[in-house]
């Protein structure tokens, strides 16, 4: 692995500016930054890492049957729903342990999405996805699951992981 290796997303591009400040003028940038170039290592994008593939979307089973039909609105809303509840969850988390009123993060209600629990129950699990809809028997369950991980008395946030291979990870161990 070469030394641009550790450099990925912003970070890469930043060092990619440094490297090409340091070509022009080595005096430009920081000793620190001189020594480091100077012993040989260089950024390149050829020597960057692939980047990693988005997880690849499949259609929920129930939804590909003949005869189903949801409303596609719904579907959509569910799915952005659990987005919302992973990606936020953490917000409405019972964390405070003076039991001090959270902000309302309105985006995680359902309303907010134009859904009921109704709704929920009619979608398939598969909508929702992610480990906890293997035993799950439809959206509703599932997004009462969510809610329990991603808001309950441990908050998981990992928006701030870069490397997404790395955040699917963290997010299915804390969900199985």
């Amino acid at each position: 692995m070469s030394d641009s290796n550790l450099f990925y997303g912003p970070n890469a591009a930043f060092a990619l500016d440094l490297y090409e400040r340091y070509l022009q003028d080595p005096a430009s940038v920081d000793a620190a930054t001189r020594a480091y170039f100077a012993s040989g290592h260089a950024v390149t994008l050829a020597d960057a890492p692939p980047p990693v593939a988005a997880r690849p979307f499949t259609p929920p089973a129930a939804a590909t049957a003949p005869g189903a039909a949801f409303d596609p609105l719904k579907v959509a809303a569910a799915a952005r729903l659990a987005r919302f509840i992973r990606q936020r969850g953490h917000l409405a988390a019972s964390v405070d342990p003076l039991g001090m009123k959270r902000p309302n993060a309105a985006d995680l209600e359902l309303n907010a999405h134009g859904l009921t629990t109704d709704d929920l129950a009619r979608l398939p699990a598969s909508v929702v996805g992610g480990p906890l809809a293997a035993d799950s028997q439809n959206a509703l369950d599932v997004i009462g699951k969510l809610r329990r991980v991603y808001s309950g008395s441990i908050g998981y946030d990992d928006e701030h992981i870069q490397n997404a291979e790395e955040r699917y990870w963290l997010r299915d161990a804390a969900e199985g």
